[in-house]
């Protein structure tokens, strides 16, 4: 059974990659991880929001720049492969 609880993980990680990327691109500029969590809304640690943008910019999916102390994040212009 802890196969299938891992399946579910890694769905319920492609899901909020996909709802990450959705509220960055209806924002329509960079935004900080703790902008992004709340628009998310809900109990989700500000740790996964960095940890799920960080794999995003390592996919090429997003752009990131340095704001401050805190990067801020947006999708890049052309997204090859997604869908």
């Amino acid at each position: 059974m802890g196969d299938e609880a891992e399946v579910a993980s890694r769905r319920a990680a492609g899901e909020l990659e996909a709802t990450v990327l959705a509220v960055l691109q209806e924002a329509g500029s960079a935004l900080s991880p703790g902008e992004v969590r709340e628009r998310i809304g809900g109990p989700l640690a500000y740790t996964t929001v960095v940890t799920i943008l960080s794999r995003l910019h390592v996919k090429g999916v997003l752009e990131r720049h340095k704001a401050g102390r805190a990067f801020l994040y947006a999708p890049v212009a052309d997204q090859p492969g997604l869908a």
